[in-house]
């Protein structure tokens, strides 16, 4: 019997000290920023937010291949999932890019747009990405900060996009935004 109370204590114990190192503790920061412009390649999604790791993936894998580097991965969500059913969730997925791109190869398996986000002010938080993991706890922990924020300023919730711009291996952060001068990122 004791044998089995210290493994569920230890288990307890990993699970909480797992758990603090992903940040699952750490108080969320919303700030007010003005950023853009951001020159963005990206693939419209329609369904579950859950399946735009896929788009991801080809991404990863074809963008190197065609000679494109020096981006971070992004996710615009137009519709709160609370609120629109899953098949009918519409989102835009890509790569976003410090620099306009002047060429835009040819040959993706997935249907690319070449867009330019304008410069914006947004209240923004950011969260650390240190496994697979975090990306989901960062949902639940900022969002609701997020939204919490942008009703205080008067944000129309109704119709709000979020914007999510990854960056796992140098700032090893996920920056979560959301537009203040419009509902949207076009």
């Amino acid at each position: 019997m004791k044998i089995f109370l210290g493994v569920i204590l230890a288990v307890l114990v990993s699970g909480i000290g797992y758990f603090y190192y992903l940040g699952a503790f750490d108080t969320v920061h919303v700030k007010e920023e003005s950023l853009g412009p951001f020159y963005v390649l990206s693939h419209d999604r329609l369904g579950s937010y859950r399946n735009v790791g896929e788009t991801f993936e080809a991404i990863q894998k074809e963008f190197p291949e065609k000679g494109l580097k020096n981006y971070k991965l992004f996710g615009i969500y137009k519709d709160n999932p609370k609120m629109v059913p899953e098949e009918k969730l519409r989102c835009e997925v890509g790569a976003l890019f410090s620099a306009p791109i002047t060429e835009i190869p040819s040959g993706f398996s997935l249907p690319l747009k070449y867009k330019v986000i304008e410069k914006k002010r947004y209240l923004t938080a950011d969260f650390p990405v240190k496994s697979f993991v975090s990306i989901f706890l960062g949902i639940f922990k900022v969002y609701p900060e997020l939204t919490k924020s942008c009703v205080e300023k008067g944000c129309d919730m109704n119709g709000k996009a979020s914007m999510e711009i990854y960056e796992p291996i140098v700032e090893r952060q996920t920056k979560y935004l959301f537009p203040l001068d419009s509902p949207g990122f076009d």
